[in-house]
């Protein structure tokens, strides 16, 4: 059992904690018999405690549950160097805040496939091998964190190659399934190094894109709690990090897959279209846990008793 907060707990409770209390004062002070006091304090309480539930979002697990699956193998590649802090994210906020935005669309609209995800800086880690686990992915792409300006040494776009590699030779093992890779990058490459050849992993992918992160502009990078800038050693002022679209249009071209400047989820509506019609769907059990919403069970008895309240209102003319 898991919850899923519609309002964070920690803005939820004391602003039900002041409606109770509100209530109560009032109830307290209403020149009626006791009785009367006590009902009232206990039908907001009641009230109250079914819109803490309906917002806790409590969900089951469910274990072999029946789910229309899709033969697509999703893997996320996502650069996690310092430089996806830079604060040109389309909208307001990083570019890491874009990608997480894009990453859990890409996953509600291809529901049902398989995912993975791939995270690189210095070295290259697999935080989730396939699996039909959704929540899991997410969770996974949740804990991606910007790195430690003491840890970082550089951009590189050729760590992550044996693990994309690892990853999608499994996929492509598996019998009548679609491999659909979706790189993530704004393109910088600052160690030194010269970007390699992608070509190799051509024939592993069916589909997907290289996602580009970021502007021509470029943006300073933020880090830590304080929100501390990213100084360029060279210069002693704040470091700019720039969109590098060549690379990403190369590692593109390599993939023979499309290249996408981000700047909305709506820059992947054709895209995503265009797999899910090219992907065929089974019904059959799930080997992983599926999570159901329970909070249905708290809105109707949350209803009735605010539609009583609602006619002691109407017949009292005041709370």
């Amino acid at each position: 059992m898991i919850t899923k907060p519609i309002i964070p707990v920690v803005v939820m409770v004391p602003l039900l904690l002041i409606v109770l209390v509100i209530y109560s004062i009032g109830a307290i002070r209403r020149s009626v018999k006791i009785r009367y006091k006590v009902l009232a304090i206990l039908r907001i309480t009641i009230i109250v405690v079914l819109a803490f539930l309906v917002n806790l979002r409590i969900m089951e697990k469910k274990y072999d549950a029946k789910v229309e699956m899709k033969n697509l193998d999703v893997l996320f590649v996502v650069d996690t160097t310092i430089s996806m802090w830079a604060e040109d994210g389309y909208g307001s906020g990083t570019r890491m805040d874009s990608v997480q935005k894009d990453a859990e669309y890409i996953i509600d609209q291809l529901s049902g496939s398989n995912f993975g995800l791939i995270r690189f800086d210095n070295r290259s880690q697999i935080l989730a091998p396939f699996t039909q686990d959704h929540e899991s992915v997410k969770d996974a792409f949740s804990t991606i964190k910007e790195p430690d300006i003491n840890y970082a040494r550089g951009s590189s776009l050729n760590v992550c190659y044996d693990d994309m590699k690892s990853l999608l030779d499994s996929s492509n093992a598996k019998d009548e399934r679609l491999t659909i890779v979706f790189f993530i990058s704004d393109g910088e490459i600052t160690d030194g190094s010269t970007l390699q050849s992608f070509a190799e992993l051509n024939e592993l992918v069916d589909a997907g894109a290289v996602l580009g992160y970021g502007t021509s502009n470029g943006a300073e990078m933020a880090y830590g709690s304080w929100g501390s800038k990213v100084q360029d050693p060279e210069t002693g002022k704040n470091a700019i990090s720039k969109l590098d679209e060549v690379h990403l249009k190369s590692i593109a071209e390599d993939l023979d897959v499309d290249y996408i400047h981000m700047k909305g989820t709506s820059n992947l509506t054709y895209l995503l279209e265009s797999i899910k019609s090219g992907s065929s769907l089974t019904v059959e059990k799930s080997d992983t846990v599926t999570y159901e919403d329970t909070y249905f069970r708290f809105v109707i008895p949350l209803l009735i008793m605010l539609m009583i309240e609602m006619v002691l209102f109407i017949r009292r003319g005041r709370l």
